[in-house]
Protein backbone atom coordinates (compact mmCIF):
# COMPACT_ATOMS: atom_id res chain seq x y z
CA UNK A 1 0.00 0.00 0.00
CA UNK A 2 1.28 3.86 -0.18
CA UNK A 3 1.72 6.28 2.27
CA UNK A 4 1.88 9.84 2.07
CA UNK A 5 2.82 12.25 5.03
CA UNK A 6 2.26 15.76 4.76
CA UNK A 7 2.69 19.04 6.66
CA UNK A 8 1.91 22.42 5.63
CA UNK A 9 5.47 23.09 5.11
CA UNK A 10 6.91 19.90 3.73
CA UNK A 11 6.08 16.65 2.17
CA UNK A 12 7.75 14.32 4.79
CA UNK A 13 7.20 10.84 2.41
CA UNK A 14 4.73 10.62 -0.66
CA UNK A 15 3.89 7.35 -2.11
CA UNK A 16 6.02 5.41 -0.21
CA UNK A 17 5.62 1.40 -0.48
CA UNK A 18 4.54 -0.13 2.88
CA UNK A 19 2.95 -2.66 4.88
CA UNK A 20 1.68 -1.37 7.82
CA UNK A 21 1.08 2.06 9.44
CA UNK A 22 0.77 2.92 13.38
CA UNK A 23 -0.97 5.78 14.06
CA UNK A 24 -2.03 7.89 17.12
CA UNK A 25 -5.94 7.99 16.33
CA UNK A 26 -7.61 10.68 18.47
CA UNK A 27 -9.25 8.15 19.89
CA UNK A 28 -6.15 5.25 20.67
CA UNK A 29 -3.61 3.57 18.29
CA UNK A 30 -4.71 2.84 15.24
CA UNK A 31 -2.85 0.01 13.00
CA UNK A 32 -3.72 -0.20 9.36
CA UNK A 33 -2.76 -2.90 6.97
CA UNK A 34 -3.14 -3.55 3.41
CA UNK A 35 -7.04 -3.39 2.23
CA UNK A 36 -8.25 -1.92 5.64
CA UNK A 37 -11.59 -0.49 5.73
CA UNK A 38 -11.72 3.23 4.08
CA UNK A 39 -11.83 5.84 6.76
CA UNK A 40 -10.96 9.26 7.54
CA UNK A 41 -10.09 10.39 11.11
CA UNK A 42 -8.32 12.98 13.52
CA UNK A 43 -4.69 12.28 15.00
CA UNK A 44 -3.38 12.78 18.17
CA UNK A 45 -0.12 14.43 19.16
CA UNK A 46 2.11 11.01 18.97
CA UNK A 47 4.33 8.94 17.84
CA UNK A 48 3.68 6.97 14.38
CA UNK A 49 5.46 4.29 13.20
CA UNK A 50 5.70 2.46 9.59
CA UNK A 51 7.49 -0.80 7.77
CA UNK A 52 8.41 -0.65 4.47
CA UNK A 53 7.70 -2.92 2.12
CA UNK A 54 10.24 -5.73 2.46
CA UNK A 55 11.77 -4.44 5.82
CA UNK A 56 10.78 -6.22 9.29
CA UNK A 57 11.80 -2.70 11.16
CA UNK A 58 9.25 0.22 11.91
CA UNK A 59 10.48 4.03 11.02
CA UNK A 60 9.33 6.67 13.35
CA UNK A 61 7.96 10.15 13.40
CA UNK A 62 6.50 12.26 15.70
CA UNK A 63 3.35 13.77 14.67
CA UNK A 64 1.15 16.46 15.88
CA UNK A 65 -2.64 16.85 15.03
CA UNK A 66 -4.00 16.14 11.98
CA UNK A 67 -5.73 14.20 10.01
CA UNK A 68 -5.76 10.54 8.70
CA UNK A 69 -7.41 9.39 4.80
CA UNK A 70 -7.26 5.21 4.72
CA UNK A 71 -8.37 3.53 1.93
CA UNK A 72 -8.00 0.06 0.18
CA UNK A 73 -4.31 0.40 -1.06
CA UNK A 74 -2.98 3.67 0.45
CA UNK A 75 -2.95 6.13 3.49
CA UNK A 76 -2.66 9.80 3.16
CA UNK A 77 -1.47 11.31 6.88
CA UNK A 78 -1.91 15.70 6.60
CA UNK A 79 -0.25 16.30 10.53
CA UNK A 80 0.56 19.77 11.79
CA UNK A 81 3.95 18.43 12.19
CA UNK A 82 5.89 15.70 11.45
CA UNK A 83 9.59 14.98 12.83
CA UNK A 84 11.73 12.27 11.65
CA UNK A 85 14.29 11.08 14.16
CA UNK A 86 17.23 13.11 12.99
CA UNK A 87 14.93 16.63 13.01
CA UNK A 88 15.20 16.24 16.70
CA UNK A 89 17.34 17.86 19.13
CA UNK A 90 17.85 16.19 22.06
CA UNK A 91 18.90 19.30 24.14
CA UNK A 92 16.24 21.62 22.85
CA UNK A 93 13.37 18.92 23.42
CA UNK A 94 14.26 18.50 27.45
CA UNK A 95 15.16 22.13 28.01
CA UNK A 96 11.58 22.79 26.15
CA UNK A 97 10.14 19.84 28.80
CA UNK A 98 11.27 21.70 31.56
CA UNK A 99 10.64 25.22 30.48
CA UNK A 100 6.96 24.25 29.78
CA UNK A 101 6.15 22.18 33.07
CA UNK A 102 7.62 24.96 35.04
CA UNK A 103 5.18 27.02 33.24
CA UNK A 104 2.42 25.04 34.07
CA UNK A 105 2.60 24.44 37.75
CA UNK A 106 3.19 28.26 38.09
CA UNK A 107 0.89 30.28 35.74
CA UNK A 108 -2.66 30.26 35.40
CA UNK A 109 -3.51 29.47 31.66
CA UNK A 110 -7.06 29.81 30.31
CA UNK A 111 -8.01 26.68 28.71
CA UNK A 112 -6.90 26.91 25.05
CA UNK A 113 -3.23 27.50 26.40
CA UNK A 114 -2.88 24.71 29.01
CA UNK A 115 -4.08 22.43 25.97
CA UNK A 116 -1.59 24.02 23.66
CA UNK A 117 1.11 23.87 26.41
CA UNK A 118 0.31 20.24 27.40
CA UNK A 119 0.21 19.34 23.82
CA UNK A 120 3.70 21.05 22.92
CA UNK A 121 5.06 18.79 25.98
CA UNK A 122 3.41 15.61 24.85
CA UNK A 123 5.36 16.18 21.09
CA UNK A 124 8.58 17.07 23.25
CA UNK A 125 8.24 13.85 25.36
CA UNK A 126 7.21 11.84 22.10
CA UNK A 127 10.25 13.37 20.39
CA UNK A 128 12.41 11.90 23.29
CA UNK A 129 11.36 8.37 22.71
CA UNK A 130 11.85 8.88 18.53
CA UNK A 131 15.59 10.43 18.62
CA UNK A 132 16.43 6.67 20.12
CA UNK A 133 15.43 5.49 16.27
CA UNK A 134 18.27 8.31 14.78
CA UNK A 135 20.09 6.12 11.87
Amino acid sequence: MKMTLLTPEKRVLTGADVDSVVLPAHRGELNVLEGHTPLVTTLDTGIMRWKLKGTDRFQYAVISWGYCEVYPNGIDILAETADLPEDINLADAQAYIEKAKSRLASESLNDADFADLARSIKRSEAGLEVSKYKN
